[in-house]
């Protein structure tokens, strides 16, 4: 069943779909289809949402348990995933060509062929059913859409999105700065995926979760014999990435000598793997992250000042979430989705108390944390309603600005009332200005990338000193 007005851009690709073999009734409105024809006895409705009125939910109340393709002529994040989230099979922007929709239709009836239960007002839909937005030949994923892998339509996210793609089709190096939890990333990821570099490989590296001495091995590669334990040569990450691009996040976790080999690279554009004599050319594009201030380390010694102005080409500031104004509720819905699917549950309503407590929260682990808060509420809460106490959000009393927490603060973080976190934050502040991080994870019983995490979750300012 297909319902569109006759002036409609859905209705032009009604031939292509009968040049296949499927069999079409046509109506112009949702009205004159329930008139004239039984819902029910069609294996799909494609329906052009101007011809319809009705809400998301209203019309998944209309349309019953067979299974329905929304196409929109002013498609939107916020309507994707109102449809979405109640029953649509797939969400296409209008117009669109005939294979997508061909594919699309062949894979919704092909679903419904493997379903063992009728759909109800909280379908049972699998991750690769959701489409929101249907990538067109020729054309990238819009940034924004959750094809790009970043949902963002406010002002200051659509700004930075002009400013990625402005660079992405270039060389130039990239700064990637944003709060733990934003999506630095993904930002990476889809400058990766827009640049020339495309077809070639995207490595990414978190260089706090990597040992100290091991990081340089990792990056640059060694020869036998360069290191106990080193019993055969190893090219390392740098010539993987060669012809594509290289994403170094938690730059500022980087140790000073891993620097130093990090700006030959940028210089020279070749690698020395480590107990090499001889150098390797290598082409990369570098993208670096971090939610450090480089410039302060610099004045503190502890970041070369050369190689800050050798990444500080381009510089991509992602907004925390709490700045973001819609985009939480969006974020939240699509996330809501995403768990229900992942536990097998219902997709509830989202309603505006649980979203009132969405956007009351400041959200200090930006996007990771409102994840994580929506899969627990999707958990905790019966079938069908979000329970806002399930999110089990700690009340912050302020709002915690960038790697802002002196030394002072950091035992008055408000996790700290916990006795275990308590002794975790003196030891570090007392012990740190003594020890490496390698040696102080390792006088706590933990990895260097969990002692990383730690310093994250409490708000405990790095040694100052060397």
């Amino acid at each position: 069943m297909m319902i569109c007005s006759e002036q409609s851009p859905l209705k032009e690709l009604e031939r292509s779909l009968t040049r296949n073999g499927f069999h079409l009734n046509h109506s112009t409105s949702l009205e004159q289809a329930q008139k004239y024809y039984e819902l029910t006895d069609f294996d799909l409705i494609l329906l052009d949402n101007a011809s319809s009125e009705l809400s998301p939910l209203e019309l998944r109340q209309h349309i019953g348990s067979t299974s329905f393709l929304i196409l929109d002529q002013r498609p939107s994040l916020t309507s994707a995933v109102e449809y979405m989230a109640n029953g649509a099979r797939y969400y296409l922007p209008l117009p669109t060509d005939g294979h997508t929709l061909l594919e699309q239709v062949v894979n919704a009836i092909d679903q419904n062929e493997r379903t063992t239960a009728s759909l109800t007002t909280t379908p049972h839909n699998t991750s690769e059913d959701i489409q929101l937005f249907s990538q067109l030949k020729g054309q990238g994923a819009r940034l924004g859409s959750p094809e790009s892998g970043i949902i963002g339509e406010s002002p200051v996210m659509q700004e930075m999105f002009r400013e990625l793609e402005k660079v992405a089709c270039t060389n130039a190096t990239v700064l990637i700065h944003g709060e733990s939890g934003t999506g630095k990333e993904l930002v990476a990821k889809a400058l990766h995926n827009l640049s020339s570099r495309k077809n070639n490989a995207l490595i990414s590296v978190n260089c706090a979760a990597i040992p100290e001495n091991l990081i340089e091995s990792e990056l640059f590669g060694h020869e036998k014999g360069a290191f106990t334990g080193a019993v055969s040569a190893r090219d390392g990450l740098i010539f993987a990435a060669d012809k594509g691009t290289l994403f170094l996040d938690e730059i500022g976790e980087l140790p000073l000598e891993a620097q130093a080999r990090l700006l030959r690279v940028l210089q020279e554009g070749e690698i020395r793997r480590v107990g090499a004599v001889t150098s390797t050319k290598v082409d990369i594009r570098l993208v670096t992250a971090t939610h450090r201030d480089l410039r302060h380390m610099v004045a503190q010694g502890l970041f070369r000042e050369d190689l800050y102005y050798r990444l500080y080409v381009m510089e991509l500031v992602l907004p925390p979430l709490r700045e973001r104004g819609d985009d939480i509720s969006i974020i939240a819905q699509t996330l809501l989705v995403k768990a229900c699917q992942k536990h097998s549950k219902p997709i509830p309503n989202y309603s505006k108390r649980f979203d009132q407590a969405i956007r009351s929260h400041s959200w200090p682990g930006n996007v990771r944390e409102l994840e994580n808060a929506i899969e627990r509420a999707v958990i905790l809460s019966p079938d069908h309603k979000l329970d806002p106490d399930n999110l089990k959000l700690a009340r912050l009393t302020q709002k915690t600005p960038m790697d802002s927490t002196p030394a002072t603060e950091a035992t008055s973080h408000p996790n700290t009332g916990n006795a275990l976190d308590d002794y975790f934050v003196q030891y570090v502040l007392a012990h740190q200005n003594k020890l490496t991080e390698t040696q102080l994870a390792q006088s706590l019983g933990i990895s260097r990338k969990n002692l990383w995490e730690r310093r994250q979750k409490l708000g405990i300012p790095r040694k100052v000193t060397n």
